[in-house]
């Protein structure tokens, strides 16, 4: 079965930039202002360095699903019982369209298996893993052997989020690989507007850019009132021109590009 994922939005995002071929002309600072470009060599990004608050910048990766061990040895096995076992993640989309992120409800796997009058630690187990493998809902895998009481849940995608885990009473839960969120996918991309024209698989190196922004205000005529602003900036990660891009765009962040002059000036209003 395809599974769909929300991808968690960063925020009021105010701009969104896409480079697919950055080039020295798309970026530049001047009398103290900082200009980014987009792939049409429009202005998409225009702030000045004195409203800047903050920035991140992430290169571009895939992510790493999630696997967790969840053993059972401190169970209590008991004849004829019912045990348990939850698994839920945050950005899997469900039948009605919403994730967690929405206040929507979303998808919970929730396994019930009984034991035999003659019980055990690895029937349980193995009774776990055979519900999940019937499970076409299942956006996850599992996998038991015998012996080691080691239930072990791996995510099916990285895009699925952190999986939490409800394990029956006495069992304990330990990463098996610790989750790494996608960065740069060109699903992230698509899901702030980008038309998928622009938008491509190889993946982007990300800018998260927090500045002042001046808006218009109605409370007095004329007024404009300055608020907190996120602009994203894409960068084609494996295009020729990325790594200087992104290392010139980090020294007009954080102040330590030459020459200093270029912060200086009267940029325009």
């Amino acid at each position: 079965m395809a599974f769909n994922y929300k991808f968690p939005r960063i925020g009021s995002v105010d701009t969104v930039t896409v480079l697919n071929t950055p080039a020295a002309t798309d970026y530049d600072l001047d009398k103290g202002t900082i200009t980014i470009k987009d792939e049409k060599g429009a202005d998409s990004l225009v702030v000045r360095a004195c409203d800047l608050l903050a920035f991140d910048q992430t290169d571009f990766t895939a992510g790493t699903p999630h696997a967790v061990n969840v053993t059972l040895t401190g169970i209590t096995v008991v004849n004829n019982r019912v045990y348990s076992l939850t698994v839920t993640a945050p950005n899997v989309i469900n039948f009605f369209g919403g994730g967690r992120e929405t206040g929507a409800i979303y998808q919970t796997r929730t396994y019930n298996i009984s034991s035999d009058i003659t019980a055990t630690v690895d029937e349980i187990g193995d009774a776990f893993k055979a519900a999940i493998d019937a499970d076409p809902g299942a956006y996850f895998s599992a996998t038991y052997t015998s012996g080691t009481d080691i239930l072990k849940i791996t995510a099916l995608s990285a895009d699925a989020g952190a999986l939490e885990i409800t394990a029956p009473a006495g069992a304990t839960k330990a990463d098996a690989t610790a989750f790494v969120a996608p960065v740069g996918t060109e699903a992230e991309v698509l899901a702030y507007g980008i038309s998928a024209d622009v938008a491509l698989p190889a993946g982007y190196d990300r800018f998260i850019i927090k500045h002042r922004k001046f808006t218009r205000s109605n409370a007095i005529s004329g007024m404009q009132a300055v608020l907190p602003a996120i602009s994203l900036v894409y960068l084609k990660q494996d295009a020729a021109g990325t790594g200087a891009a992104v290392g010139a765009i980090e020294d007009f962040l954080d102040g330590t590009h030459t020459p200093v002059a270029d912060f200086l000036g009267c940029p325009a209003l």
